[in-house]
């Protein structure tokens, strides 16, 4: 019995193990072209024009033929998207854009086509949708109207459900607000309704928000390895507060504040870890390093690391994380819940207040 008791907990450390791994290793790639994606939005918008004659004139793109093309342009009006679609659905396509499913069909022709996006972008509050809303695929001046028909919660690597006629199918993780890789997939199945032909585009370019938040830390110390790939970390949910321009809120542009403010939040860690008061004033100006960090490694994460961002319009004003972890070594270890305040100086991220308190 002693045997297999441990050749199971074996295999459970080992597959906890590549769990993290993978998780460090596909947080990364999720968040690493977020800064491009609303130039690429800009720019399909204004390729999904392209005449400016009559109707007979206006001719349609061809359709893609490799992966991180650009092929049309998402609508979803009762969401206020407006989303580039490329093909493809690998990080480098669904961290800029909306990605389509190549083994499916493009939106408008027989079959069910399928259109993914991460959680906390674009797809962020497609669980808002309901039946009978609309749903616009754009290519040049044609584009094809669906009607939500409804939602379902599937299983990840479930097969995509086939509806009947012309059909899409949006596909992303549940739950929405999550920040860590989900078991389930919240599909939102639609029906073709009608195409317009139009003289010109009637889908305008999506709004540019700044997505070059950046952190203080010195080079010294970003050599260090400020990402959540070098940092083992519990991700929790991310939330957004205040009064966020809906548009702004279904964009990458909170996942490149959530970025920055990762790392800005790291830095401290490794300052504090090693006593640096000097890296420290670069990374909290104004605020005291905690006794209960001053020389003290993490070495349990007993809780997530939720995240919540403070904007107004398209304005991030102030993130703020929170956890539970456990502290070795300083000159106080021990269990400690963990709020951060940072602000915004421009487009840096700075810590403005940092509570520790015995968890």
């Amino acid at each position: 019995m002693t045997r297999w008791v441990r050749i199971v907990v074996g295999l459970v450390l080992l597959w906890g193990a590549l769990g993290v791994v993978g998780y460090r290793l596909g947080w990364s790639l999720h968040s690493g072209h977020g800064q491009q994606a609303l130039l690429r939005s800009a720019k399909a918008a204004d390729r999904s024009s392209t005449g400016t004659g009559s109707a007979s004139t206006c001719t349609t793109p061809g359709t893609p033929t490799s992966d991180g093309q650009l092929a049309g342009v998402l609508t979803m009006p009762t969401l206020h998207v407006t989303a580039p679609v490329e093909q493809g659905t690998d990080d480098a396509e669904l961290n800029v854009a909306v990605g389509h499913a190549d083994s499916t069909p493009w939106p408008g022709t027989a079959g069910s086509a399928v259109l993914l996006a991460h959680d906390v972008s674009y797809f962020a509050h497609i669980d808002q949708l309901n039946p009978g809303d609309e749903i616009g695929y754009q290519v040049g001046c044609t584009t094809d109207l669906f009607h939500v028909l409804g939602h379902v919660v599937v299983a990840a690597g479930a097969p995509i459900p086939q509806l009947p006629g012309d059909a899409l199918v949006l596909d992303t993780c549940w739950p929405t607000n999550a920040l860590w890789y989900t078991p389930n997939r919240y599909l939102v199945e639609a029906q073709e309704v009608s195409v317009q032909t139009s003289k010109t585009s009637s889908t305008g370019a999506a709004q540019s928000w700044p997505t070059g938040y950046t952190t203080s830390a010195p080079p010294a110390l970003v050599s260090q390895g400020l990402t959540l790939e070098s940092n083992e970390e519990p991700m929790g949910t991310l939330t957004l507060t205040g009064q966020p321009d809906s548009a702004w809120a279904q964009s990458p542009a909170p996942l490149a504040v959530e970025a920055a403010a990762l790392q800005t939040y790291f830095g401290a860690l490794h300052a504090a870890a090693q006593k640096r008061a000097d890296w420290w004033a670069a990374l909290a100006p104004n605020v005291s390093m905690p006794s209960a960090l001053s020389g003290g490694t993490v070495t349990a994460h007993n809780g997530p690391l939720d995240i919540t961002i403070t904007a107004n319009g398209g304005n991030p004003t102030a993130v703020t994380l929170s956890t539970l972890f456990t502290v070795s070594g300083g000159a106080a270890p021990g269990r400690y819940q963990e709020t951060v305040t940072e602000a915004f100086q421009g487009l840096t991220v700075v810590v403005s207040n940092w509570e520790v308190t015995h968890g």
